[in-house]
């Protein structure tokens, strides 16, 4: 075999094992050990690229650089192919060019800012500038400078070699991050348009007319929403910082006082669960959650990937969450929209949850559990809930159920 072809050989192999591991669990850190550090394998990894290849500075790398390494998995998703070859080339390139754009988008709006505020006594606060620190000083400077104006140092430049080296610190100080954002785009493209039709100005149109109808006028009845990227937040909390829903591990999730449904879908869409349940009390909600998982199995977007929804059970449930015992048994994650539950409601549903397994993650929006002897509260957090005219920040409580009742 000649050296050319050896290369390509090699080449074909080093890619595909990276590919490779971007798929499936995507818990990816580019290679560690001494064989592919060598010269030779990096040759092979960059070659037939003809972009510059700008030299190293030698400088330490700094924080800077990590917060770089976050807005470049932004720039290239989960889904760029050899991604991480491409991230290495963005961050070997200082200043970055996107700092250099959103410079100059930023001076117009100051610009236009200064012209707004010019004759007011008390004008709006001036939005503040990008800068670029000197790693030598640690001076502020324009990023359209080529040096410190006070110490005269060159800005850092990095070799996509010894950025694709790095890329392991800067991946796992920032591990959280970066899989945060990649689920996220993940879970974009596997709902795509599914929820356009089903705006949150349409559910509390179908919840008021129910009500209305069956002389429901308690606030419990009220509906709301949880944006999309708080409910990854959220999910990704319990994966990454509590522990539970580790890779590998499927388990059952419901959401008590579903409405229309659409977190048992994207529920689906961030974890295998075997079975993503909701359960609301207005029935023409739940018809509404039935409507929309029926488009969800039929689209585009599932049958392009059916081995990963295979054993996936997504079903919406008309029922009273306090007297029904289906959420009870075997359940792994829970959450329940408590905004406007009264104490009596919290009551019974913590007598319900009584059975519920060890190890069960409860998850409330605004009220906790009132019951702190059979569930430990982990954690707290914020979250942007939709209620009719607008959005607000409700409290999120985390528990773990630590003993049969």
């Amino acid at each position: 075999m000649s050296a050319a072809s050896a290369h390509i050989n090699n080449y074909s192999k080093l890619t595909s094992a990276l590919d490779e591991q971007q798929k499936g669990l995507r818990d990816f850190a580019p290679p560690l050990n001494n064989a592919l550090k060598s010269a030779s394998v990096l040759d092979v990894f960059f070659l037939g690229d003809a972009r510059e290849r700008p030299p190293s500075s030698g400088e330490p790398w700094t924080s800077d650089e990590y917060a770089r390494l976050v807005r470049l998995t932004v720039r290239y998703p989960v889904t760029t192919e050899h991604r991480w070859k491409e991230i290495s080339y963005a961050l070997a390139i200082n200043p970055d060019p996107d700092d250099l754009q959103l410079r100059e988008v930023k001076n117009k709006d100051q610009e236009r800012l200064i012209e707004k505020n010019k004759d007011k006594k008390n004008p709006e606060d001036v939005i503040m500038e990008k800068c670029y620190y000197c790693h030598g000083c640690g001076n502020k400077n324009e990023l359209t400078s080529k040096a410190c104006e006070s110490c005269a140092t060159p800005w850092v430049t990095r070799s996509p070699e010894e950025c694709f080296l790095q890329l392991p610190i800067l991946y796992y100080n920032y591990k959280d991050k970066v899989l945060k954002m990649d689920d996220e785009v993940i879970m974009g493209q596997r709902i795509g348009t599914l929820f356009e039709p089903y705006t949150p100005d349409m559910g509390k149109e179908v919840s008021q007319k129910e009500r209305a109808e069956r002389n429901l006028y308690d606030e419990e009845y009220n509906y709301g929403e949880f944006g999309l990227q708080t409910f990854n937040k959220l999910i990704q909390r319990c994966k990454r910082i509590f522990g539970h829903m580790p890779e590998g591990q499927n388990g059952v999730f419901w959401d008590l006082g579903c409405g229309s449904g659409k977190l048992v879908v994207a529920a689906a869409t961030l974890h295998p669960f075997t079975q993503c349940w909701g359960i609301d009390y207005l029935r023409n909600l739940t018809l509404v959650g039935d409507q929309m998982i029926k488009t969800f199995e039929g689209s585009e977007n599932y049958n392009n990937e059916r081995d990963y929804y295979r054993d996936i059970t997504c079903r919406v449930v008309c029922s009273d969450l306090s007297e029904s015992d289906a959420w009870v048994d075997n359940t792994t994650v829970i959450l329940c929209h408590a905004t406007c539950f009264s104490d009596e409601m919290m009551d019974r549903i913590c007598e319900k949850a009584r059975g519920m397994n060890v190890g069960t993650l409860f998850i409330t929006v605004t009220k906790p559990l009132p019951d702190d002897k059979l569930w430990f509260r982990i954690g707290e957090d914020e979250a942007e809930m939709h209620w009719g005219l607008g959005f607000c920040k409700a409290k999120i409580y985390f528990h773990e159920k630590i003993k049969i009742g």
